[in-house]
């Protein structure tokens, strides 16, 4: 009986290898299939063919029956056009694309139900037509497209064949005896073994638990060194205490080493996410009849991993808006003296501790009379209101709820409609968003977010006598509070500063402390997506490293607070949710949009 249970756990734990190691396949074929439709580079044809025959392997091996067959089928299509008896065009792309997709859905299936109860025969079907159609090959093509004569092909074949030099570097090599083909072979053999030494699958549940335990351990590092700053001052100059300061010094230059460590570890490069983009465009592109030229940058630029799924939708939502409302058809882009194929651009890059992601179109831009009509039919804003918005002001009411400015409805959507979504869910990743445009011309949306959510620098601010973190990526910058800085305008409390009306915040009122004298405290200048504001407080604390606690189901969601940290003397500060706080508490929608 104990065998049979070891048994069963073995099989258990090959399955789950054979989806985690299929899984991972099938994403870089599904976004290689789509890189040979425009180029069919040799070596990432036999790339998808070996992926390919390796799922068809394994999955025979252990019974998967269905996802075997629709392999094998899948295999043959790959195999004609491996030996260019088959050209990738778009009818061979789709039906491929079509069972790569299938096929990545049954192994989501043996993962959650651990069957593959799935009806592939109208796929297969597809895939046999393909490998039994009368197909030429390319360089049948080439010649009767008149690309190049039959003689001139025979002679190139010919000339690659006798002429030396047209040999691969690995044939002239060998030939010139160099290296012998058995050495060169055991090199490339190790070399490979050597670069997948390298790296190591581990599950991502032990890297969220390593990366809390470190958030203990920074908690940890805190205290300790408040409680090495009180025994510097009541044992001055003594020989304990600058031992207990070396110690404190040590353990906090190796917690920091450690919290650098664990957070890079759970970092993955954007690619991850930018790999499905040519994908995604190419088929909104068949959908839409529109051309787009893609070009992607900093692809291996790296962000945590949590943000990287969290970021997923949004961007999938920019791009669709960016395609269906923002690049024109083609005959329309001409007649406007553009090229008739988009531009679609995307590029991710580090400044500081932030990552930043910016997604360009030279579409159609954004239209402010249309979005002021869309505002002003809704009932949302007054004439008056509208009338003294700046254009960037007016830019920034596309995330209004529901708005849209599209004509007529899509399958894919509106640049507008569900912008809003986009905007809060970026700012739930402690993020911020963007939008810049010319009229007829451009629009570009620029996405900023920290490296990870777990840890972060706060300003430690004190309102009364209770403390407050605020995010220091939205702090720029700290004004001394005197006699008639702050006014008020329509009963709203305003700073101007260097000739900038800048609406102010008083937390105090906020969360019902004692209101602020004239002159006491501080003003803390913040800015938050296109917005700046100004946050009242009693005095200045400091600079700390914070780890962010969810506040728990007990207290739920409060306005404005986005979790709570532990202090080094033990006590527990909230964590302002700064865009929860503009929305929730926010005065004049004008002077925000400031």
């Amino acid at each position: 009986m104990e065998g049979q249970i070891v048994e069963k756990d073995e099989m258990q734990e090959i399955v789950a290898e054979f989806i985690a190691e299929s899984s991972e396949l099938m994403e870089n074929v599904i976004q290689d299939i789509v890189v040979i439709e425009e180029n069919p580079d040799e070596e990432v044809v036999n790339s998808i063919f070996r992926a390919v025959h390796t799922i068809k392997g394994t999955s025979s091996f252990l019974g998967f029956a269905t996802l075997s067959n629709l392999a094998h089928k899948g295999e043959d299509v790959l195999g004609m056009i491996r030996k260019k008896e088959m050209l990738p065009d778009r009818e061979v792309t789709d039906v491929l694309l079509e069972s790569f997709d299938l096929m990545k859905q049954l192994i989501d299936d043996i993962k959650e139900k651990g069957t593959e109860a799935r009806e592939t025969g109208s796929t297969i079907e597809k895939l046999e037509r393909l490998t039994k159609a009368d197909r030429k090959k390319i360089g049948e093509i080439l010649v009767e497209e008149e690309a190049i004569k039959i003689d001139e092909l025979v002679n190139a074949l010919r000339k690659q064949k006798d002429d030396p030099q047209e040999k691969k570097l690995g044939e002239i090599i060998v030939d010139e005896k160099l290296v012998t083909e058995g050495q060169l072979k055991g090199f490339l053999s190790k070399q490979k073994t050597q670069k997948e030494e390298q790296t190591i699958r581990i599950d991502v549940r032990k890297l969220d638990e390593l990366m809390n335990l470190v958030g203990e351990l920074v908690l940890g590092k805190n205290r300790l060194i408040l409680v090495n700053s009180i025994i510097k001052k009541d044992l001055n100059n003594n020989s304990t205490a600058d031992s207990f300061a070396d110690v404190t010094n040590y353990l906090e230059s190796i917690t920091n080493e450690l919290q650098l460590s664990v957070m890079k570890a759970r970092l993955v490069p954007i690619s991850k996410l930018f790999n499905k983009v040519p994908r995604l465009v190419r088929d909104l592109c068949g959908e839409s009849k529109k051309e787009i030229d893609l070009h992607i940058e900093g692809e291996n630029t790296e962000l945590d991993r949590s943000l990287i799924e969290a970021l997923h939708d949004p961007l999938v939502h920019i791009i669709r808006n960016s395609l269906d409302h923002g690049v024109e058809m083609p005959e329309d882009r001409k007649k406007r003296g553009k090229q008739g194929k988009g531009i679609l651009s995307m590029k991710a890059y580090n400044e500081g501790n932030h990552i930043i992601i910016e997604i360009y179109d030279d579409g159609n831009g954004i239209h402010l009379q249309a979005v002021k009509d869309k505002v002003r039919e809704k009932g949302l804003m007054t004439d008056s209101e509208l009338n003294v918005m700046t254009p960037k002001e007016v830019m920034n009411l596309i995330f209004i709820p529901g708005l849209s400015t599209a004509k007529k409805l899509s399958s894919v959507s509106g640049r507008g409609v569900g912008m809003d979504v986009v905007k809060t869910n970026i700012e739930k990743m402690n993020g911020q968003v963007y939008v810049d445009s010319v009229e007829g011309q451009w629009t570009r949306l620029i996405i900023k977010l920290p490296l990870t959510l777990a840890i972060m620098r706060a300003l430690i601010v004190k309102v009364a006598e209770d403390l407050f973190a605020i995010p220091l990526s939205t702090v720029i910058e700290l004004v001394k509070s005197r006699e008639g800085l702050v006014k008020s305008i329509d009963k709203n409390d305003v700073l101007v500063l260097r000739d900038k009306v800048i609406p102010v915040i008083d937390l105090g009122k906020i969360y019902s402390f004692d209101a602020h004298e004239e002159s006491d405290g501080y003003i803390v200048i913040c800015i938050i997506g296109e917005k700046t504001i100004g946050i009242r407080i009693h005095s200045v604390i400091g600079q700390e490293e914070v780890v962010i606690k969810p506040l728990g189901e007990f207290l739920g969601n409060i306005n404005g607070v986005g979790g709570a940290t532990i202090r080094g003397d033990g006590k527990v500060i909230l964590i302002l949710d700064m865009p929860a706080v503009v929305a929730n508490f926010g005065h004049q929608k004008r002077l925000l949009n400031n």
